[in-house]
């Protein structure tokens, strides 16, 4: 009886991973869809998220960049998107200029 609390806890942490794992998954892998449709075939690219913030928890809108490169022209073209990922699927996304001043926070009353 006195290893039960003790065998709960472990229980516990070993579930623990596998709740929040599938959450990131999708927001990477929304992510990684919307460069990858960004970008033609035959190029490579990465991203990079510069912010994030949540008013509610199943909505957040991510800063990114994303650099793209042509394996053509050996070009690296680089953008900058506010996306907005509602229940890990993206329903909007803006293009930003680089040099941007971007605050993901939520808007404070005046």
């Amino acid at each position: 009886m006195r290893y039960l609390p003790t065998l709960i806890l472990f229980i516990s942490l070993a579930f623990l991973p596998t709740v929040s794992e599938p959450a990131q998954h999708s927001i990477t892998t929304t992510i990684d869809r919307f460069v990858s449709t960004l970008s033609p075939k035959g190029t490579r690219y990465f991203w990079v998220i510069n912010n994030t913030t949540t008013q509610f928890p199943e909505e957040i809108i991510i800063d990114i960049n994303a650099s793209v490169r042509s394996l053509s022209d050996r070009a690296l073209t680089e953008s900058r998107f506010l996306l907005l990922v509602v229940e890990g699927e993206l329903m909007a996304a803006q293009k930003i200029p680089l040099d941007a001043n971007v605050d993901c926070r939520s808007e404070e009353e005046v």
